[in-house]
């Protein structure tokens, strides 16, 4: 079932250097940054729950 759509592709955008870079950035630095403490924060919550 994914096959077709990998086979598809990625529609191609021209776009600037500085306009990909700050969007990369803005992806890949700030959810690699706060999503992982988030995430740390809710698995800790959901174990608290099960102990108490």
């Amino acid at each position: 079932m994914l096959i077709p759509l990998a086979l598809r592709g990625v529609a191609y955008k021209p776009i600037g250097a500085s306009a990909l870079l700050r969007r990369n950035l803005l992806v890949y630095g700030l959810g690699g940054i706060v999503v992982p403490f988030i995430g740390i924060k809710l698995i800790d919550m959901l174990v608290a729950l099960f102990i108490r």
